[in-house]
């Protein structure tokens, strides 16, 4: 069954979208000379907005009338958008999310707890994840993993399910193949016109390894990480906003310094921590540097998301354009392989902003 393939991909961009569902306690509304809009705010309430790309993050969110030629990306606890007509394809994530008579050129891509997707929506693909899962529009495919699934309106192609409870609604048009995983049989009204059916019966399992709960645990296991990662950017953007600042001017004008120092000294530190541990004389010192290394390590991805966010938003909020920034690279993190390499890079981009940082007031003590 190729659902899983399918939905690697949706639950990527989810978390990308999912990553800016920090509050924020004032409105703000920026938009670029490229007519991008970004809003944030804890209650935000946008009428009649029309924009090229409209980003948008907070607690509850409420888009109604949008036209924007390029995309959507929104994320809050509670997110609605209605009556939308959206040029590319839209990212939402949260908690509850409702998409109503929203026109889509592109995919829906969601992932949340709670996600309607009613009153005639229209895309081409619909990719989501989380645990109520409820369409009733146009679309040409649907890839889906949840817990609960209903499947209303017209489906000019391809329907690939996994969950607990599946139904199929009166009155939905399926052109296409319906494969279904599922625990339970599923309901499928008579009304309902479908060119085929696969129904592969799984087996309940306690620990969660079924397609649909891994995916949901991997959505859930990232949110986490993405808040606390987020949280802790917060407080670095509060007290090392020049650090920050400076970090992203030094990677474009000492761009081979600070790689080489990063890597010199993502080497050179543990093999130093080794050596003074296996000293008897200098164990608690090596101790102490390796727990403080650690220590310094795990800010690498927060530091840098907040830094390298500053290159590509120079004008936006250092706040907002961190959250963006980490949660771009908690994203991928979840990658096998990239993640690994993405946490190195992110390490060696903060050790070799300090290096060069302190060999550089080393040297403007010596001048003066």
């Amino acid at each position: 069954m190729k659902t899983k393939k399918r939905l690697f991909m949706f639950m990527m961009a989810g978390l990308l979208s999912i990553g800016c569902t920090l509050p924020v306690m004032a409105t703000e509304m920026d938009e670029d000379s490229a007519g991008n809009v970004f809003i944030s705010g804890d209650k935000v309430s946008v009428p009649n907005l029309s924009a090229f790309c409209t980003i948008a993050a907070g607690q509850n969110l409420e888009i109604s009338d949008l036209e924007a030629e390029g995309g959507l990306m929104a994320a809050g606890q509670m997110l609605s958008v209605s009556g939308a007509n959206i040029g590319e394809s839209v990212f939402v994530g949260g908690n509850i999310i409702t998409l109503n008579n929203l026109e889509a050129h592109g995919n829906i891509f969601a992932a949340g707890n709670s996600i309607k997707i009613i009153g005639n929506c229209e895309a081409k693909g619909i990719y989501a994840a989380g645990s109520d899962f409820e369409f009733d529009g146009t679309a040409q495919c649907i890839n889906v993993a949840a817990k609960n699934v209903t499947i209303k309106g017209e489906i000019d192609g391809d329907v690939n399910i996994s969950a607990e409870k599946v139904e199929i609604a009166e009155g939905a048009v399926i052109t296409g193949k319906l494969d279904i995983e599922s625990v339970n049989e599923p309901d499928i009204a008579d009304s309902a016109q479908i060119g085929d059916v696969e129904f592969e019966q799984t087996e309940a399992e306690d620990d969660g390894t079924s397609i649909g709960s891994r995916i949901v645990k991997k959505i859930t296991s990232g949110l986490y990480w993405i808040v606390a990662m987020a949280a802790f950017g917060m407080l670095l953007c509060w007290l090392f906003a020049h650090h920050i600042e400076e970090a992203a001017v030094m990677i474009r004008e000492k761009t081979g310094a600070m790689i080489v120092s990063g890597i010199i000294a993502w080497i050179c530190i543990p093999i130093a921590c080794i050596l003074l541990c296996v000293s008897m004389i200098l164990a608690p010192t090596g101790g102490m540097l390796t727990i403080s290394y650690v220590l310094f390590l795990c800010a690498g991805l927060a530091f840098t998301g907040c830094s390298v966010s500053r290159i590509v938003f120079p004008k936006m909020n250092i706040f907002l354009s961190s959250l963006i920034g980490i949660a771009v690279l908690e994203a991928f993190r979840v990658v096998p392989v990239i993640g690994t390499l993405l946490g190195i890079a992110a390490d060696i981009y903060l050790l070799g902003y300090v290096v060069v940082h302190v060999w550089s007031q080393r040297l403007q003590k010596k001048a003066s």
